[in-house]
């Protein structure tokens, strides 16, 4: 009998043992990223005078868990001056995520200035040719342990109910023009599996569909998103994405198991009203127990779910309690 707990698998294959975003707490992803902070100044006096806000860029670098350097950044967006630090509350309070910033601007220009350095190191040194720049094309890779503490930032905005900055991050992230490639399709994975379970699901599905445009030869990918689509109520995304996972994988449990669901739903008004789910479109019931190998959605039946002698109803219900356990954990 297939389970909706199964639903957990595609998550959960994340490789190399890296599974969820640990916010500001783990040490090896200490994070590093461009801030902001806003003051008023007042220009003039008397009845000419008016006030001016003032932006300074600062570039922060994590220390230690509540402990954070901060140096201003000057117009060549280079970190300069002596470095203050300031507690994560300031932090988190006080400072404004910059993140498109940090990637298209500051990073760049300190890559830059460290290969001037080396570059004159090995100049002064006098053995190695200038030309030998083979090992600076890394310079335009992607530092992955800093994208995820940055998106670590956003979960931690968003547990403190701090909704704008942390769209803000996750917005600037999804539109990095960073030398993406297919072996980072897992980090797009694993942030929308985090913002389907905060329950941003229009978020969810546009790092879903990044890491789909990396590789599009990965099933769980084209689950994760047809999940995501589930929880937008979105049937005819949900089922079109299940049947490219299937295409891909024709026993991928997760998500015959969803079509499977849609199928049940189609049938029965009842549990439609329990789960708040709105009616699944005619063509689309259709094709979902075409996957699955039903003929008829149109009425309540086992769906190949229920053993011998079990209702029909409480076979699909039983399947709707297993799915909403699923969700409720988060898995």
């Amino acid at each position: 009998m297939a389970d909706a707990r199964t639903h957990a698998d595609a998550d959960n294959r994340v490789p190399d043992g890296r599974r969820g975003c640990t916010g500001l707490d783990n040490p090896d992803e200490p994070l590093r990223c461009v801030f902001s902070t806003v003051t008023e100044i007042k220009v003039g006096t008397g009845t000419t005078a008016k006030k001016q806000r003032s932006k300074l860029l600062w570039y922060v670098c994590q220390r230690q868990a509540d402990e954070f350097g901060v140096r201003k950044i000057n117009p060549q967006f280079v970190p300069v001056g002596e470095e203050k630090c300031i507690g994560r509350e300031v932090l988190l309070a006080d400072y404004t995520p910059e993140v498109e910033i940090h990637n298209t601007h500051v990073e760049p220009a300190m890559r830059a200035l460290t290969r001037t350095i080396a570059k004159a190191d090995r100049h002064r040194e006098g053995g190695e040719p200038l030309s030998a720049e083979m090992e600076y094309a890394k310079a335009l890779d992607v530092d992955e342990t800093n994208v995820r503490a940055i998106f670590g930032l956003g979960l931690v905005y968003l547990g403190r109910g701090d909704r704008r900055n942390s769209r803000t991050v996750f917005e600037q992230l999804l539109a990095m023009r960073a030398a993406f490639s297919e072996e980072h399709k897992h980090l797009f994975n694993e942030f929308g599996i985090e913002l389907r379970k905060a329950g941003l699901f229009d978020e969810a599905v546009q790092y879903y569909s990044r890491a789909v445009e990396l590789t599009d030869a990965d099933e769980n990918l084209h689950y994760n998103l047809a999940r995501a689509f589930y929880e937008k109520n979105d049937w005819e995304h949900s089922v079109e994405f299940s049947a490219r996972a299937l295409s891909l994988k024709p026993d991928h449990d997760p998500a015959l198991n969803l079509c499977r669901v849609a199928v049940a739903l189609a049938g029965s008004e009842s549990l439609r009203t329990r789960f708040g789910k709105p009616p699944v479109p005619g063509e689309v019931a259709r094709r979902a127990a075409g996957l699955v190998g039903e003929d008829d959605p149109g009425v309540e039946t086992p769906l190949g779910l229920a053993t011998e002698g079990v209702d029909s109803r409480l076979a699909a219900t039983a399947l709707m309690k297993d799915l909403d356990r699923d969700l409720e954990r988060g898995s």
